[in-house]
């Protein structure tokens, strides 16, 4: 298979219905994953009189729940446990564990992608992102321009620089206008 070169302007018929049925399915496996969460939480939450086990239905609701970001106490609510036999759970079963964990990243990597395509609109998402993802900072400079050498200074005249320095910039106040 070769790399055909990449075109510019209006896909071509078969790139069209290849992006709309790739987008259908998107949107059907969507549907489904929620249809189920749905369901789940249509029921009356009511306390389990038996054992959690990592069956077929309690595996995909804890991935389910991970993929919304919920937290272990919400999950256990969920399923009708404390969350301290949530806790338990996961740590006697390791298949739990690597489904809650999973469903954790893909909530990561959806939220990711949503901040990615906000930070195109939106300056201070860019921003955000930046400071936090790639080490970006706002950098704050002064500059004092001191005419006389330190050693010539009194202390109080040094005290004065430093704490002009230390403190931030204020615009000079304005004049209050007073009736007399």
């Amino acid at each position: 298979m070769t790399d055909t070169p990449r075109r510019r302007g209006r896909p071509t018929k078969e790139e069209a219905a290849a992006r709309k049925a790739a987008a259908e399915a998107a949107a059907k496996k969507e549907g489904e994953e929620t249809a189920f969460l749905d369901e789940v939480l249509a029921e009356p939450i009511k306390r389990r009189n038996t054992k959690l086990q990592p069956d077929e239905v309690t595996l995909r609701t804890l991935g389910e729940l991970g993929k919304l970001f919920c937290t272990q106490e919400e999950a256990a609510a969920v399923l009708g446990v404390c969350k301290k036999t949530f806790s338990t759970f996961l740590g006697e079963y390791p298949e739990a564990r690597e489904v809650w964990d999973d469903g954790l990243m893909h909530a990561k990597v959806s939220l990711r992608r949503k901040q990615l395509a906000l930070a195109d609109k939106n300056a201070p998402a860019a921003i955000f992102l930046g400071k936090n993802y790639l080490g970006q900072k706002d950098e704050n400079t002064t500059n004092l321009n001191v005419t006389k050498p330190a050693n010539e200074m009194t202390e109080d005249q040094l005290l004065e620089i430093a704490g002009q320095a230390a403190s931030p910039r204020q615009p000079p106040a304005k004049k209050s206008d007073t009736v007399h």
